[in-house]
């Protein structure tokens, strides 16, 4: 049997392409993660007044942290003042492509300075919040440290 290659043929043809490549696309894009950078996105936008507030404070101390690579650590080291004065420091690495490669710490401020081991982070780039509590005000200081 032959098949004559008419309009009608053509645009059968074309449909049927077209809905194949609608529905893979679709496949693949319910298949992506879509999760959002935090599971309480909307409570900390209703919040963030106050986390403007912490980072105004946060200012006078961000020349007073240093974050670089030694070797196989991550060494992060705090300004002599600094560690007088903090109780203790929350380290949050955020690496926006995947949470599930978050690392949060906590450490003694009078350890300083903190050695981290570099295996526990991937390649990249990562957003590291720095948080600690002087007489009851919180402060806080977001470096960027790019991982090799």
């Amino acid at each position: 049997m032959k098949v004559k290659l008419n309009w009608g043929t053509g645009l059968i043809i074309f449909f049927l392409i077209f809905f194949i490549w609608v529905f893979s696309f679709v496949f693949f894009a319910m298949r992506q993660n879509n999760d959002l950078v935090s599971d309480d996105y909307y409570q900390k936008g209703a919040t963030y007044s106050a986390q403007i507030l912490i980072n105004q404070r946060s200012l006078a101390y961000l020349d007073s942290i240093r974050i670089s690579i030694m070797g196989h650590q991550v060494q992060i080291e705090l300004s002599k003042g600094l560690v007088k004065s903090a109780d203790s420091l929350q380290l949050y690495f955020f690496r926006s492509s995947d949470k599930t490669k978050d690392l949060r710490l906590g450490f003694k401020a009078a350890e300083s300075p903190f050695l981290i081991d570099k295996t526990k982070l991937l390649h990249g780039r990562y957003q590291v919040f720095l948080s600690w509590s002087l007489k009851n005000e919180k402060f806080s200081v977001v470096k960027v440290l790019d991982v090799d």
